[in-house]
């Protein structure tokens, strides 16, 4: 489709999609004697409904909207998608006879329809969902309002309206609609800014705009921005000092723990339970003691990065970082989490023990498979699309929690930890990455670690991730055979042999337990398919479409 149709047809599509959305947002403002759950139903309808109203806002009301100064035409032909669908979604509510869609619906206003202009009062202000102080039954009074309401707009808008299961089916798939909107907004974001000049002043005013807040857009401008930051820039604001940390369990780089602060003219310190991941450095090369200052500079980049990713972009994925503390005798570095909400305050289980685990209760179902594949797929995607790499993707840094009410783990939030310190294809790599263990080696593309760290090496580790998930089984039990009985702490793999022997188990494999696509995206990830192209303003819709959009259950049955 040319830039203008789209242009056209995102603005009709986004408009009938305001018009219902507030109409029966209104309706439901109506209806006070509804109980509660419907009061939570109008709440979260309210949150979608204003993330609409930004959208329009920031992307719709602009001269120019696909092109250099808006969106591209790959993102725009996504999101009016998602407006279409946002339309067949609600269209049976076409039926309340609201005064403000009769007004400024296109579908209802021939005059509107198929216009570049945003006609509708995209600057209204959307009063609260209050829940009200008490608890109104579904009796007498809740009944006399529905069925006069009823009265005026006819049998099929009390059906509507009224039967709480299609309204709350309504909403939940409202939610999933702009939740995708939400997830292709930052990515659209990136493509942006390697069209435009003036990044970091495009940047500032991104992190500035009340719309972009509320579309989740602000922390990604913030990180986009901390990684034109010069080594200079970064300080020490995020490290704490004159406090103890004590970690519960050495086995593994992130532990459950607790850190006690020593209070002047207090005689017992403060104590609080976290987590704690261990980062330990080498030694320098003149001999001297501490990290040396690359180190130092690291450390205060990935703080950084992680206090920004941790507060309220939910796709990156991040623990909720707190500080981090220097124990200059452990030649390490602390860096301090708190848990995730729900959360109970226990040691998280990661993806390699849930798949080592013979256990039957603790593996994925085929659609928590998917779920969690394209979770971890999207939060690196969107940290490539922020400039940003991991470095240590392996499914011994995916983890989850248990819920602390079911005391069940929370599968549909995986979490990725153990960042690694540089950023893509800049700085010295950490040395870290040199004196991987065996294990880890199975994650490395066979560049690493001749060549600088790149979006590309993630991209090969998040395959041998999605590989696991797809067959059970971790990338080490994988690779028996190839190691057969040499120690395994000494023994020399060859990366390009590993490469190869998970492109076949992938090509014969996973088909059986995934599907095609899935197999595909897999073995995209593997076989170098996007050399070349990381770098590019076009890579993040590729990996969207190439991998992302591959690792969803809606792909067994095309």
């Amino acid at each position: 489709m040319d830039p203008f149709s789209l242009t056209l047809g995102l603005i009709t599509a986004f408009k009938e999609v305001y018009a219902l959305s507030r109409c029966i947002y209104r309706a439901c403002e109506s209806a006070r004697a509804s109980d509660e759950e419907r009061e939570h139903l109008r709440k979260i309808l309210r949150f979608e409904l204003l993330s609409v109203q930004s959208f329009g806002r920031r992307y719709l009301k602009k001269e120019i909207i696909i092109g250099d100064a808006g969106l591209d035409i790959h993102w725009a032909s996504l999101i009016c998608e998602v407006f279409e669908d946002l339309r067949k979604t609600l269209n049976d509510y076409r039926k309340l006879d609201d005064p403000f869609y009769k007004q400024w619906s296109p579908y209802a206003n021939e005059k509107f329809y198929g216009t570049d202009t945003i006609e509708l009062p995209l600057d209204e202000t959307i009063p609260p969902a209050v829940i009200p102080g008490k608890k109104l039954t579904l009796g007498s009074i809740f009944f006399t309002r529905a069925k006069e309401t009823a009265a005026a707009a006819g049998k099929s808008a009390k059906w509507a309206l009224y039967d709480k299961k299609k309204l709350e089916t309504t909403v939940r798939a409202f939610q999933t609609e702009t939740e995708k909107l939400r997830g292709y907004l930052p990515l659209a974001q990136s493509a942006q800014l390697f069209r435009i000049e003036d990044k970091m002043g495009t940047l500032s005013e991104t992190i500035r705009d009340h719309d972009a807040n509320v579309l989740g857009l602000v922390k990604h401008a913030e990180l986009l921005k901390l990684n034109e930051k010069d080594e200079s820039d970064f300080n020490n604001a995020n490290e704490m000092r004159d406090c103890n940390v004590k970690i519960e369990s050495s086995d593994s780089e992130l532990s459950s723990g607790t850190v006690e602060f020593v209070r002047e003219g207090s005689c017992e310190a403060d104590a609080e339970s976290v987590m704690i991941e261990l980062k330990h450095y080498p030694p320098t090369d003149d001999g001297a003691e501490g990290p040396d200052p690359d180190t130092e500079v690291n450390v205060r980049r990935l703080a950084a990065l992680l206090k920004i990713s941790a507060s309220g972009t939910r796709e990156l994925r991040t623990l909720p970082f707190k500080y981090y503390v220097h124990q200059p005798k452990e030649e390490r570095y602390a860096f301090v989490f708190g848990y995730p909400l729900h959360a109970q305050q226990t040691q998280p289980q990661s993806l390699y023990e849930l798949i080592k685990s013979s256990l039957q209760e603790k593996r994925f179902s085929l659609g928590t498979r998917f779920q969690v594949a394209k979770a971890i797929a999207q939060s690196i995607g969107s940290f490539h699309a922020d400039g940003w790499v991991h470095k240590s993707v392996c499914s011994q840094s995916v983890v989850f929690f248990k819920d602390r009410t079911t005391k069940s783990l929370m599968l549909e939030s995986p979490y990725l930890v153990d960042f690694g310190y540089s950023r893509p294809e800049e700085g010295r790599t950490y040395a870290r990455s040199y004196q991987a263990t065996n294990r880890s080696t199975l994650y490395l593309h066979p560049d690493r670690p001749r060549m600088t760290f790149t979006k590309l090496h993630d991209v090969y580790a998040l395959g041998v991730v999605l590989l696991e998930i797809a067959t059970w089984k971790v990338a080490r039990d994988h690779f028996e055979s190839a190691i057969g009985n040499l120690d395994r702490a000494t023994a020399e793999i060859n990366k390009e042999e590993v490469r190869e022997k998970f492109e076949s188990i992938a090509r014969r494999s996973i088909p059986y337990h995934m599907g095609v696509a899935y197999m595909e995206a897999v073995v995209a990830c593997l076989d170098d398919t996007f050399r070349g192209q990381t770098g590019t303003a076009e890579f993040v819709g590729i990996f969207q479409s190439e991998v992302i959009d591959k690792l969803s259950a809606k792909q067994l049955v095309l």
